[in-house]
């Protein structure tokens, strides 16, 4: 069977690889998937990354099925009268159908202060942005526990059980 059916899933998210490669599975549907970052990120991960116990992306060769085609771009315009979309590098996909599917990020912090002291780990970028400043503090460091005495960094934190209700 010919594929006649052209979609177009914008976000390489989970959502979006789900999508894609739900919709592989059909003879008749041909699939583009467009994300800006070429590697998957495990925004479930991301606070790994942060403790340096994982990098939280996996190449889009791991996760996607084949048959995808992959385009490393930047959606700048949605022309739903026409049915395409145009990426930042110029160019124009047509689609039949279109799946929009960016996700979600941190909340745009207004509070006085919190841009330049939050940390907020939604995306990769801010995720990396925290590990960077976790590995210039010293391994000696003093960590302050809100209500609590402060303690040598190399000292784990107490267990949840500690505090949590029986």
């Amino acid at each position: 069977m010919t594929k006649s059916i052209k979609v177009v899933v914008i976000g390489g998210g989970y959502a979006g690889v789900l999508a894609a490669n739900r919709l592989t599975q059909r003879d008749d549907v041909s699939v583009t998937l467009i994300n800006a970052l070429p590697s998957f990120v495990e925004r479930i991960r991301l606070h790994q990354l942060v403790g340096g116990s994982d990098d939280a992306v996996v190449g889009y060769e791991d996760v996607l099925a084949g048959g995808v085609r992959l385009v490393i771009d930047t959606v700048t315009r949605i022309g739903a009268a026409d049915r395409s979309v145009t990426v930042a590098t110029g160019g124009t996909i047509g689609y039949d159908y279109l799946i929009y599917a960016v996700g979600s990020g941190s909340a745009d912090p207004r509070v006085s202060g919190a841009a330049e002291f939050a940390y907020p780990i939604a995306t990769l970028a801010e995720a990396q942005r925290l590990r960077s400043v976790l590995d210039a503090v010293p391994a000696t460091a003093a960590v302050t526990v809100v209500g609590g005495p402060a303690r040598p960094a190399s000292r784990p934190p107490p267990s949840w059980r500690s505090w949590a209700a029986p």
